[in-house]
């Protein structure tokens, strides 16, 4: 029954494939369709093996074994004990997100029954509905480059592994996909009030999925529909002059609270992502967060009898407190006697990159950008392979190199004529880069993080290539 159920599924929506209208698409058949989905499924066959063999704890397990004392809670079974987590780590609902999953993972239940199989085919099919979206909207632009956007959609390394995982990627892929299908990258002129309505619930969908990637797409979508409503065609000033307002706006709401301030809280990412890197168990009471050295956590929390933990006297750990977690204390021969409950535990990281911690200052952000772009589509290099899967992606960073050499020594002068859709794909892929650069020191998180941008990014330089200048 394991695999019964899940094959089961998958039938159904390789039935779907060939029935439902939104995969007619005349440039490729419902069957090859089929076929990349089954290749889909393959990948999330080599996910779950990847992710059950290498790693002892992963946001792929994480979420679906909360999703099932989610489901506990609901019928009362799960103690209060078991939910702390979700209690105590999701304060901030629009800045952690994976409460959205847990609850996805939940309504998945009621057709699982508790198979993650089935899980992995849903997630599958979630992604190939974007990805087939990806690829609506850009053979709408560029129909003769149909075997290259095949390579760029389908057939990346990482964007076949990490969009076939029961992971956010899935869901960014699927959610940003539709948004840009729908709105055909925002130059759609007309809408009707159904449309309306589903772009409204994908973009929210979206937010609480993976905020900054919305925050993103927000403005460039804006920017194509102002692009398509104008009668001249000044794209560069159209994009500065709402990329501007977005960051005047910004800075007005940081005047008016601090709370809100986007380059505070991006260097506060930054500062817990390179504290997370070094691995630890992270707790919180009422006025402090602190982290204890994961390997020797046994030695220093004592369980208390109310499920609580206290530092053992003499301990050295890390702590913030709570209404000021700009400050980082050092604590050595700890004298504390509060309580606290376990948040989540981060094992050390295998590879992590020497990071500057960065200044909330937007002088800071802009110098350290070339940087964080580079580590972003570079690394690992051939030089710094830790692991088989570090292999696979330095040779994809190598292709990636090479088709950037092609499109600048073969480039496609036929690209202007799609310069709104190549503005919009090269933006949106640099800044998902460079927010990622800056906020994540752990190679594995990058080469996961970058799938949406990459995405993008692949694309656009294939079609930036002139085949026919490379045959002469």
């Amino acid at each position: 029954m394991q695999f019964i159920l899940p094959l089961l599924y998958s039938l159904v929506f390789i039935l779907l494939i060939y029935k439902i209208k939104y995969f007619a698409i005349e440039s490729i058949s419902r069957s090859k369709l089929a076929g990349l989905f089954i290749l889909k499924l393959f990948a999330g066959s080599i996910v779950y093996l990847v992710y059950t063999n290498y790693y002892s704890l992963s946001d792929f397990h994480t979420y679906f074994s909360d999703s099932k004392i989610l489901i506990e809670h609901i019928f009362g079974k799960a103690s209060t004990h078991q939910m702390q987590s979700w209690d105590a780590a999701f304060e901030n609902v629009l800045f952690n997100t994976s409460r959205t999953m847990i609850i996805m993972n939940a309504i998945l239940q009621l057709f699982s029954f508790g198979n993650l199989f089935v899980h992995i085919v849903f997630f599958c099919f979630f992604s190939f509905v974007g990805l087939t979206a990806f690829y609506k909207a850009f053979i709408f632009h560029f129909p003769i480059k149909k075997t290259q956007l095949i390579i760029s959609i389908f057939f990346i390394p990482t964007v076949l592994f990490w969009s076939s995982a029961a992971l956010k990627e899935s869901l960014v892929i699927a959610l940003v996909g539709l948004l840009i299908y729908k709105s055909n990258f925002g130059l759609k002129l007309k809408y009707n009030l159904s449309e309306v309505i589903i772009l409204c619930v994908l973009f929210v969908l979206l937010l609480f999925v993976k905020i900054y990637v919305a925050i993103v797409l927000l403005p460039l979508l804006f920017t194509n529909f102002i692009i398509a409503k104008a009668t001249t065609k000044k794209i560069i000033l159209y994009y500065l002059l709402v990329f501007g307002s977005v960051f005047l706006i910004a800075f007005s709401v940081k005047i008016i609270h601090q709370d809100f301030n986007v380059l505070q809280l991006i260097a506060d990412k930054q500062a817990k992502a390179i504290s997370e890197a070094q691995g630890g168990v992270f707790l919180v009471n009422e006025r402090n967060f602190i982290c204890v050295d994961y390997n020797k956590r046994e030695n220093i929390l004592l369980v208390q009898s109310d499920s609580r933990y206290r530092i053992k006297n003499r301990s050295e750990f890390l702590s913030w407190k709570l209404d000021n977690m700009e400050d980082t204390t050092f604590v050595t021969n700890s004298i504390d006697t509060a309580t606290y409950h376990i948040l989540y535990s981060v094992l050390p990281a295998n590879s992590v990159l020497q990071m500057k911690r960065l200044k909330p200052h937007l002088v800071n952000f802009i110098m350290y950008s070339p940087l964080a772009i580079s580590n972003v589509l570079f690394q690992p290099n051939l030089f710094s392979i830790k692991s088989c899967l570090h292999l696979v992606v330095a040779i994809e960073n190598m292709w990636l190199i090479l088709l950037l050499i092609l499109a600048i020594v073969f480039y496609d002068k036929t690209i202007i004529q799609n310069k709104p859709v190549f503005i919009f794909c090269l933006i949106f892929s640099l800044l998902i880069f460079v927010l990622i650069g800056i906020t994540t020191p752990v190679i594995g998180s990058i080469i996961r993080y970058r799938t949406i941008g990459l995405l993008f990014f692949a694309s656009i330089i294939l079609m930036m290539i002139d085949e026919k200048k490379i045959r002469k």
